[in-house]
């Protein structure tokens, strides 16, 4: 529980022991405003408006992110579509799975905020570690310190916010177990596999609450506001919400275009009697011919669709 009034966070045995409750310290807020400078000198996409930015705000604060060891078994059906000549069949598979995996979740629910799903994404990547003791896979990923080293003198010395948890304990291993199931979907089903079923039983075997440095630089640049979060521990950028500059607009409107050009053409084809003749006079051969044009019409529309929306878009997200 944080206090309200002077932000110091309190451990209650009721809800968790100070034994797995742990925050890292973070960059002082000047090592984090030299690597935004420094960032903003060195990506071509600031070129031109380097002058005009401006820092409205830095802000820190510890987000409370639960992590935990998951072990389950799961069921899985899904279709492939395997080639065979000229002959293309659906083909199901059928395969039980085995998996323990290190999730993580933010324990804040109450308020969206991409930076903090990101920052959580990022910390399942150490998902394949394969030490027994949480603990001691969190101390390889980050430098954790029990929450009772926490001394009120320290904490002063800190200058960020502790965020309260949304919930404890026991809504946490639920919350876990969850997570666990869709890493296992995401790594298990093959991306271009259509699923049929899918079950997923697992159990938390070690949990704790990590209380993580995240800071935000809030910059204006010709009236429009932007953010760039970073990892208050590592300095590492987690995302950028920046300005889409015009010589990128010009990119994805020839892009856009050249999209709508491949679409035509290629969709024009089956309208011309001299490609049927060919393809007739090809016999069984020509079959490639006749998924060719329509394969071409297909990346031509996706081209099109894709960059077109991005001609519109003010805001690039970078992660």
């Amino acid at each position: 529980m944080v206090c309200h009034y002077c932000g110091y966070p309190n451990a209650y045995d009721k809800v968790f022991t100070e034994k797995n409750v742990f925050f890292v310290e973070s960059l002082p807020k000047k090592e984090i405003l030299r690597l935004f400078w420094e960032r903003v000198k060195k990506d071509p996409d600031y070129s031109g408006i380097r002058g005009k930015i401006k820092v409205i705000k830095v802000e820190g604060v510890y987000v409370p992110f639960w992590f935990g060891i998951v072990k389950g078994q799961g069921q899985m059906r899904y279709v492939v579509y395997e080639k065979k000549g000229s002959q293309t069949r659906a083909v199901v598979k059928s395969r039980k799975f085995d998996m323990e995996s290190l999730v993580c979740v933010p324990a804040r629910r109450s308020v969206y905020d991409i930076a903090v799903e990101t920052l959580a994404l990022k910390f399942e990547r150490y998902g394949y570690l394969s030490f027994k003791r949480l603990e001691d896979t969190l101390r390889y990923m980050m430098d954790i310190k029990p929450i009772a080293e926490l001394t009120p003198d320290k904490w002063g010395n800190l200058k960020l916010t502790f965020l309260n948890a949304d919930f404890g304990k026991d809504y946490a291993r639920i919350a876990l177990q969850d997570r666990a199931s869709d890493v296992a979907k995401e790594r298990r089903v093959p991306d271009d596999a259509e699923l049929q079923f899918f079950r997923f039983e697992g159990e938390t075997l070690d949990m704790a609450l990590v209380f993580y440095p995240l800071w935000k630089v809030y910059y204006d640049v010709e009236g429009g506001t932007y953010f760039v979060a970073y990892d208050g521990h590592r300095g590492k950028e987690v995302l950028a919400v920046e300005p889409v500059r015009i010589w990128r607009k010009v990119w994805y409107a020839l892009v856009s275009l050249l999209g709508i050009s491949l679409a035509g053409l290629f969709s024009s084809l089956y309208g011309n009697i001299g490609y049927w003749k060919a393809l007739s006079d090809a016999g069984k051969s020509g079959l490639g011919m006749l998924v060719l044009p329509a394969l071409g019409a297909y990346i031509g529309f996706e081209l099109a669709r894709g960059y077109g929306r991005k001609v519109a878009r003010d805001v690039r997200v970078e992660k």
